[in-house]
């Protein structure tokens, strides 16, 4: 297959076409993973405000956070009557973004009573472009019509929204028109044809103006070498925002549709509600607009193995490869190496069962090529090392026979040994006995994390291990019953390095067993080759906890005392959580420290809990259809 390395630009260019069905269910981690997004013909309970424009209204992916669009940041201004979704093209003018198909495809998802908030200006400047010029006076209110036009043959409200203004300042501190005839020309489309008008032009500038030449830096993209990863080098950026700029921004936007009556009242409830922009606003993992790559796994698919399709994609890719695989069972084992970033599995089934990729090594099957045993690691059926991986609604599993393998000493057996960073699972089910899942990280203190969000786990030993920073949230946890009537496993053996804070969060999960009660522990510090640096950290919180889970849940390991690892519970219930001298308890004022945001976000500010969120921009919600 030839590498897939266009650049955004010609992607959206070429598959314009079908861009539209991207749109509609995302093409961040939410939409990566989705199986089919809303129906787009089905109605919906509640409006969608639908944003098109240029890099100043667009959503900006997680990689380049903190940069942000005021459409990015609308919904965090909302109140639960509408819900915002961002399909603003960075780099495009009213003309090549109607000219790529990407307004039609908008069009198609608009219902009645939808709004269409129309924002160019600063690309149809470009007059040389032929691309991507316009003329204020004729082509360029010739473009925008087509946006008023075909929103109101919708059922739709169409908004002309001015350009906003850049920071750009004349000697005295006075702030300076940046647009020429541009704005205007959008004021004299909006009076001749009834259409509402935002003159963000006129507002951003006298908002520029109050904050003068040092103030507007907080808002625009000056960042400091060094202040986000994102941006190692820093950055000076008179056009384009940060957080706390697209917020401004937007709160101009939505008080002057407020002012003006062009929403009911009571639609931005919380126009001054935003403490902290960075830790409110999501970050896609991929901008709404960006088209991924699909490949077909199943009988009569392009691909008759998972392995084939991952071997497909080119290393480095910029963009998502979704590979869907369809109902069915895959033995083999499945290898995502870590030069192949935004990879994500979907099961084509109606439940994550239906889909099944499995294999039966354990640490002491001997390798085929006679070069020794697989070890346990090695052993797993599925390894993830790329970065920002996905997967939902299917089975990933390791079905080893123990008790048929009497004469192997080393029986532990992975399903799942992931280290790719940023890595969302959802729907997934994760089956084996000894050493299930493997939460790792490319070396001893290099951080890695994984959220896994409304997951089965399931095994008997140590069957969730490793030194990765794992999230599990709204998970069924199941210990295997090993027909002891004592001892029937560990939950966890963390072997999280000292220098890093966060390791196992389990959070609003269920622990549950047919094992025998009080015989099964949450955990016990694994130091792998016996490294003291290696201390365990796991929080159980919010969570039921079945009679099968141990009055004294936390044990020893290979002569490390589990006391002086870092485990603890919080809040939780059910017949195995009882609170005593042997179970550490979170203190309360703690309990904000160590949530699922301070697990995840890191140094990059990760966010993936917010996929689907009020906050999120980057997909039209699936509750919002009746």
């Amino acid at each position: 297959m030839a590498a897939i390395l266009p650049s955004r630009r010609s992607v959206l260019a070429t598959l314009a076409l079908t861009a539209g069905a991207a749109a509609f269910s995302g093409t961040g981690i939410a939409a990566a993973v989705a199986q089919a997004g809303p129906d787009p013909t089905k109605p919906r309970t509640k409006p969608v405000i639908f944003v098109v424009g240029d890099s100043t209204s667009s959503a900006y992916q997680q990689s380049e956070r903190p940069r942000a669009g005021w459409g990015q940041a609308l919904p965090l201004l909302l109140g639960p009557q509408a819900t915002v979704f961002d399909y603003a093209w960075s780099g495009a003018s009213s003309k090549s973004f109607a000219d790529a198909g990407l307004l039609d495809r908008v069009l198609d998802l608009m219902q009645a009573g939808d709004y269409l908030l129309v924002s160019f200006g600063h690309n149809d400047e470009k007059v040389s472009d032929a691309a991507r010029g316009t003329l204020p006076d004729s082509t360029f209110k010739e473009y925008l019509g087509r946006y008023v036009d075909g929103a109101r043959a919708r059922g739709g409200k169409p908004v002309l929204v001015t350009p906003v203004e850049r920071r750009r300042f004349d000697s005295f501190g006075i702030a300076k028109d940046s647009h020429g005839a541009y704005p205007q020309a959008v004021r004299e489309l909006a009076a001749a044809s009834g259409t509402p008008l935002v003159d963000l032009t006129a507002s951003s500038k006298a908002l520029w103006q109050q904050l003068g030449p040092e103030g507007t830096k907080s808002q625009f993209l000056f960042l400091a070498p060094g202040e986000h990863p994102q941006y190692p080098e820093g950055s000076e950026d008179n056009t384009h925002f940060q957080a706390a700029g697209a917020v401004a921004v937007a709160r101009l936007v939505a008080r002057e549709l407020q002012s003006k009556e062009i929403v009911p009242p009571g639609y931005f409830l919380n126009i001054d509600a935003v403490a902290d922009p960075l830790l409110e606003m999501y970050w896609p993992a991929e901008r709404p607009v960006d088209v991924p790559v699909t490949l077909d796994v199943g009988p009569g698919r392009t691909f008759a193995a998972v392995q084939a399709a991952v071997d497909a994609v080119p290393a480095g890719s910029l963009q998502r490869t979704v590979i869907r695989i369809q109902p069915g069972t895959y033995r083999e084992a499945v290898r995502v190496p870590a030069d192949k970033p935004r990879i994500s599995f979907v099961g084509q089934g109606g439940r994550p069962e239906d889909v099944v990729l499995v294999f039966n090594n354990a640490s002491g099957t001997p390798k085929p090529d006679g070069t020794g045993n697989f070890g346990t690691s090695g052993s797993a059926s599925v390894r993830i090392d790329g970065p920002d991986f996905a997967a939902r609604n299917l089975t990933i599993s390791n079905d080893f026979d123990e008790a048929a393998n009497m004469g192997i000493k080393d029986r532990q057996a992975v399903a799942l040994h992931i280290t790719g960073d940023r890595s969302v699972l959802s729907n997934v089910r994760l089956l084996g006995n000894q050493d299930t899942l493997l939460v790792n990280s490319p070396g001893a203190g290099v951080p890695a994390r994984f959220y896994f969000d409304g997951c089965y786990v399931e095994g008997d030993v140590d069957f969730i291990f490793g030194r990765g920073t794992a999230v599990f949230n709204g998970c069924e946890i199941k210990s295997l019953d090993r027909g002891s009537t004592t001892n029937n496993g560990y939950v966890t053996a963390g072997s999280l390095d000292l220098s890093i804070t966060y390791g196992y969060l389990f959070d609003q999960c269920r622990l549950v067993s047919d094992a025998a009660p009080n015989s099964v522990h949450l955990g016990r510090p694994w130091h792998s080759g016996g490294d003291p640096k290696a201390v365990a950290q796991v929080l159980v919180r919010d969570s039921w906890l079945g009679a099968h889970i141990s009055g004294t849940p936390w044990t020893d390991m290979s002569g490390f005392s589990w006391r002086e690892a870092r485990f603890h519970e919080y809040n939780n219930r059910g017949p195995g959580a009882q609170v005593t001298p042997d179970r550490p308890q979170l203190p309360g004022a703690e309990a904000g420290k160590y949530t699922v945001g301070t697990y995840l976000q890191g140094a990059d500010g990760w966010a993936p809990q917010l996929a689907g969120s009020a906050a999120d921009c980057s997909v039209v919600p699936s509750e919002v259809a009746a």
